[in-house]
């Protein structure tokens, strides 16, 4: 199971993940965005480009959660080298050295957000760190 738990809204340079496909384990962080749509809590994971949802921000994290499980639980039951074509599909970089390492900018487009959800330009949109 993975875990994972906010550590703060400072916008960091690259987000990491950290993956043992043998073991079918992950770490990492990663940018999340957050804004209200239709009366609901949106919670955007651009890295990986999954969207939850709840009635507040604490059920969007919460449907997060359940989302990237579900994600990874089927990107580890692919060959490891259409693991890392994925990755890389979503923009993801894999350490040359360190091979279990991979890495992807951190910017939050707030303009392409709006497009792609069809919001209003008024819509304020939060931007945390999540640690998986």
């Amino acid at each position: 199971m993975i875990r994972k738990r906010l550590v703060g809204s400072a916008k960091p340079l690259k987000q990491e993940i950290h993956l043992n496909i043998k073991r079918g384990t992950a770490r990492g962080v990663f940018s999340i965005a957050y804004f209200e749509d239709h009366g609901h809590q949106i919670a955007y994971l651009p890295a990986l480009n999954l969207t939850s949802y709840g009635n507040n921000k604490h059920e969007a994290i919460q449907m997060l959660d359940e989302v990237v499980d579900d994600y990874l639980d089927g990107l580890f039951s692919l060959p490891e080298p259409q693991v890392v074509s994925e990755l890389q599909k979503l923009g993801w970089k894999r350490d040359p050295i360190f091979n279990k390492d991979f890495t992807a900018d951190a910017h939050i487009d707030r303009e392409g957000i709006l497009r792609n959800f069809n919001l209003p330009a008024e819509t304020e949109i939060e931007q945390q760190l999540m640690s998986v």
